[in-house]
């Protein structure tokens, strides 16, 4: 089912989406589109396979030679890779009696001819599968959040209503009256439509109102110099205050119906115009053209109801010219705003392609002091001991932000094999220094126990809210011997050494990770 409120799926967006569907995998439709969009590789197979690492789904990339192609020898569901469109992705639901079921962003479960299906792809496919701890963290939370984003937009539209509902004066109301007050209504929803279209032309469901028929084509009139007034101003906006202007006059001053009435006779001349212009380039716009309907459809009830008289009292002037000027002001205020949103998403993309550059990060990092970690500070070492990219993190046990790295750190470790975390302590290295404890405590059990043992320290450790060391410390039991104070003691010069003003501290290879880049910032970058 379309939802007029939500923007369509681009063509990875779909088929990441689909494909989580069908592995009934616990992951929202909001966390897919945030993921994936803030890949600095968007929209590419890495893009993909990144997404699928974060949700802890295990899946393989492959490249298949056509002339050893076995449908049999496949499994479902896949992503398939397409040389059309400049390249493009499927979802492939499975191959059988010479058929190929698959979705895109534009098709659901269609079918096409298997020789079809080779002919178009390139022998690239990413086969994914569920297990027990695929999906995302919170993702009731991410579900409920996502429904309350995409109800605002109903809610107060229904608010809207409502407070016009209870506005109207239903002792004099007439046929007449309710007709022009629908007309206006219905205006100000297609005039909110053409600027929808004008501004974001990838909604689902305008596109399907403008592709009814063969020939329609909304953009292409929307988007021309005929659809506009001025280079700031176009028809769709005058529309808009107009029937929403007007809309007001008659619910707030049913004495102004004979004013109105001499403005919408006033609007006929402008639907020969569009229609005109439609009929030369062989164009139409099927939102444009209701449009014109409505403008003489008022035109007729106001002739119905004998409105074309100069009956008009002076005082309503001012009431009218200020129902006027309303949405004028309030579209002058919002506009701009609207304008930049559009404009955010392919700034950013454009963005990381600069940021998220890996030969210039390295060179920004290594333009910099190198700062060894020597093996006599004792640092905990997590992660694959002979990786070439090494993390060092100086954190605080009693640091909130230290937390929130440490988990993000964790959550890299368990699905990548090419990193090593190393963590040093930034302490006060007095007995009754409650971050000295931690930090001693931690230490020691590096020393007698595995990693996994000590991640789980940690993990226990930074999840606690109300950080209480000694029932912390009966979980974790360990000797401290004096060792552990000439440690502490290494790390506290080590850190001031590195003038350490602040945790957490991320070193990456021994270069201090610098502005603007942030540590989550690295995880897609070849360091």
């Amino acid at each position: 089912m379309i939802n007029p409120l939500q923007s369509r799926l681009e063509n990875s967006e779909a088929v990441v989406f689909y494909l989580i569907k069908e592995l009934n995998i616990k992951v929202s439709r909001s966390s897919i589109l945030h993921q994936l969009n803030e890949h600095p590789e968007y929209p590419s197979l890495l893009a993909i396979s990144d997404s699928l690492n974060g949700w802890k789904v295990p899946h393989e990339s492959y490249r298949i030679d056509k002339s050893e192609y076995d449908a049999k020898d496949l499994s479902f569901p896949l992503i398939a890779h397409f040389r059309s469109n400049g390249g493009s992705f499927a979802l492939i639901h499975g191959i059988a009696d010479g058929k190929v079921t698959y979705s895109t962003e534009t098709e659901r479960k269609r079918t096409m001819e298997e020789a079809e299906f080779l002919r178009n792809w390139d022998g690239i496919l990413l086969y994914a599968q569920k297990e027990e701890h695929s999906g995302e963290e919170n993702y009731r939370m991410e579900v409920i959040k996502g429904v309350f984003d995409q109800a605002r937009a109903p809610f107060l539209i229904l608010l809207l209503l409502a407070c016009v509902a209870a506005s109207i004066d239903y002792t004099g109301l007439n046929l007449a009256y309710a007709g022009l007050l629908g007309i206006k209504l219905a205006g100000m929803v297609l005039s909110v439509l053409l600027l929808m279209s004008s501004m974001d032309s990838n909604n689902p469901f305008i596109q399907n109102l403008c592709s009814l028929g063969k020939e329609n084509n909304c953009n292409a009139i929307l988007k021309s110099d005929a659809a506009k007034v001025t280079s700031w101003l176009s028809w769709s906006e005058v529309g808009l205050f107009y029937f929403t202007g007007s809309f007001l006059c008659l619910l707030l001053y049913p004495l102004s119906i004979n004013l109105l009435a001499w403005l919408s006779l006033a609007c006929l001349p402008y639907t020969f115009y569009s229609i005109g212009y439609q009929i030369k380039i062989k164009n139409w716009c099927v939102l444009c053209c209701t449009v014109q309907g409505l403008l003489w459809l008022e035109a007729l009830v106001f002739l119905m109801n004998s409105s074309f008289t100069f009956d008009i009292p002076v005082s309503v002037l001012p009431a009218v010219a200020a129902c006027f000027l309303l949405p004028i002001a309030i579209w002058a205020f919002i506009k701009p705003f609207l304008i930049k949103a559009g404009q955010t998403k392919p700034l950013k993309q454009q963005l990381k392609g600069f940021k998220y550059n890996s030969d210039l990060f390295n060179k920004l990092l290594t333009g910099q002091p190198r700062y060894a970690v020597p093996d006599e500070l004792r640092a905990i070492k997590l992660g694959n001991p002979n990786a070439q990219t090494v993390i060092t993190m100086v954190t605080n046990p009693f640091c909130g932000p230290c937390a929130t790295t440490h988990k993000m750190l964790d959550e890299w470790l368990l699905t990548r094999e090419d990193l090593q975390l190393k963590i040093l302590f930034t302490t006060a290295n007095q007995e009754e220094d409650a971050r000295t404890k931690v930090a001693r405590h931690v230490t020691a059990l590096s020393l007698s126990k595995d990693g996994k043992y000590v991640g789980e320290a940690l993990n226990s450790w930074y999840k606690q809210s109300n950080k209480d060391y000694d029932s912390w410390a009966s979980q974790y039991p360990v000797s401290i011997n004096e060792e552990m104070k000439m440690v502490t003691e290494k790390q506290k010069s080590w850190c001031e050494m590195a003038e350490i003003s602040f945790t957490p501290t991320i070193f990456v290879n021994g270069y201090k990770l610098i502005d603007p880049y942030r540590l989550e910032d690295i995880q897609f970058m070849d360091i």
